[in-house]
């Protein structure tokens, strides 16, 4: 398949996947606010918080590890054996060590916070680490050889899981922690498909397995310092909500956060690919590659998040109160707030990677540790005078200073030519559009929203785009409805 389409594909199938995952997840968040409340949702998002801090800490860098050695020796199978081996022996040992580790010390986290029932949740919780450590050894795996679709298979595969398990024990009775259960038995299922799938491409070795496991954590504990102060610029807002404030507020914190993250499916989908992609062009020094890969996957992921930011943003009251009720209105402020951050972050995030793919994961954890440092100190500034919104602000400034700095040295070290006279007039075009809307007195602002977003789109696609890219962005369409079609049909 040829290089520009073979991307198209992956990034398709990669953003399918994140969509259906997010959408499904995001149902359970509506579930759980609308119906049991947001004391509830509160208990599942610091639960689900502190989960997803524990995963990182388990895995270690691994997953991002396997992606870089498999994508840079997918030739040679002998090599590839050893990698995976490693990574799958390795994260089993350290998912067995970490479920009895958050089984014992699940207690110490309902006293920290002060949360009722939040010590069940963790102990329901605690199985999962082996499974879920396992399958995202595979998941790299799969991504680092660019088998996409199984990747997205199983992605979609664990949410559709979540979901059934979830929605059933929720009418059982079983509340949220129906839904952490889900979350177990979601990551045992998926881990069998990948198990399932992948042993087709690799065989379990021993022979070099201390070398090979000593290469991977090597890589992978850069990759986990940069994470592990990544998760804490993500995380800092929920946790330090849920030590100032109550279960409540983080239940309307975790409204606003689901729907500004939302749009971070674009940029991800397109840094799966970009990832290992990196890895791979500066490898075999194919400069002009990387080059055009990086352009062309920040000017794209702007094109499509600014136009969905700035629809957010005038019709966030009307998003939430519709879909949550109007009791949810307090996350009304936070998600305009986060909105502006995370839309300047998601257009880094599309090469997020970039840096730790030329094999300076050094440079990514400095970066982040800095945008940390101020999300905790701006986060314990403003929460206990401004709430929920003095969260938002802390997060929107951190994710906007990481952004700036992890492009100003990814052009600097990749000597990357950026095309600032475009990002200067698609910025220009985006204020102008806000300032219309902010500053008229037009009676019925629902049509003057629209009316700017059509006007906003046509200018994109008149001045923005060129016709190679509106063709790109037609194969990505095609190749996503393709792999829908084939996943319909289970082909």
């Amino acid at each position: 398949m040829q290089a520009s389409k073979k991307f198209a594909f992956d990034v398709g199938i990669a953003f399918i996947a994140s969509v259906i995952s997010m959408l499904l997840g995001f149902i359970i968040t509506i579930i759980l606010g609308r119906y049991l409340g947001a004391i509830d949702l509160g208990l599942y998002r610091m639960a689900s918080t502190i989960y997803g801090i524990a995963m990182l800490f388990a895995a270690i860098g691994i997953p991002a590890a396997i992606i870089k050695y498999v994508a840079e020796h997918k030739g040679d199978r002998r090599i590839t054996n050893s990698i995976v081996s490693a990574g799958v022996i390795t994260s089993l040992l350290l998912g067995i060590g970490f479920s009895m580790l958050f089984f014992i010390s699940s207690g110490i986290f309902e006293g920290i916070f002060k949360m009722l029932g939040l010590s069940s949740l963790l102990i329901i919780l605690s199985p999962v680490f082996p499974f879920a450590l396992v399958c995202g050894t595979l998941l790299g795996f799969l991504n680092g050889i660019r088998e996409m679709k199984k990747y997205g298979i199983a992605t979609i595969l664990q949410s559709v899981l979540l979901l059934i398990v979830s929605l059933v024990l929720i009418h059982k009775g079983f509340g949220v922690a129906g839904v952490v259960i889900g979350i177990v038995l979601s990551s045992i299922g998926s881990c069998f498909y990948l198990i399932m799938v992948s042993r087709h491409y690799f065989e379990i070795v021993l022979e070099g397995y201390a070398e090979t496991t000593k290469k991977i954590l090597l890589f992978g504990v850069q990759i986990f310092g940069a994470n592990a102060i990544n998760t804490i610029n993500y995380q800092a807002d929920t946790l330090l909500i849920g030590y100032f404030l109550t279960a409540a507020d983080v239940g309307y914190y975790g409204v606003a956060v689901a729907f500004s993250t939302f749009i971070w499916l674009v940029p991800q989908a397109i840094q799966t690919i970009t990832y290992p992609a990196t890895s791979e062009y500066w490898s075999t020094n194919n400069h002009v590659a990387l080059q055009t890969m990086i352009d062309k996957s920040m000017k794209y992921t702007a094109c499509i998040l600014l136009p969905i930011g700035l629809g957010v943003g005038f019709f966030a009251k009307e998003i939430i109160t519709i879909i949550f009720g109007e009791r949810f209105i307090y996350a009304v402020l936070p998600l305009e707030i986060l909105i502006v951050g995370t839309v300047i972050f998601g257009v880094a995030k599309s090469i997020g990677g970039a840096v730790t793919g030329v094999g300076r994961p050094d440079i990514g954890l400095r970066i982040v540790g800095f945008s940390a440092i101020t999300n905790v100190v701006f986060n314990i500034l403003l929460i206990p005078k401004f709430g929920i919104a003095g969260a938002a602000a802390a997060t929107a400034i951190s994710l906007s200073l990481a952004s700036f700095l992890n492009l100003f040295i990814a052009i600097k070290m990749m000597k990357i030519k950026m095309d600032f006279k475009w990002y200067a007039k698609i910025s220009g075009l985006s204020f102008l559009a806000i300032l219309i809307f902010i500053r008229s007195e037009f009676i019925n602002l629902y049509l003057l929203g629209i009316v700017i977003l059509c006007i906003y789109v046509f200018m994109i696609a008149t001045f923005f785009l060129k016709k190679e890219d509106k063709m790109y962005f037609m194969d990505i369409i095609r190749e996503s409805r393709f792999f829908l079609k084939n996943l319909v049909y289970l082909k």
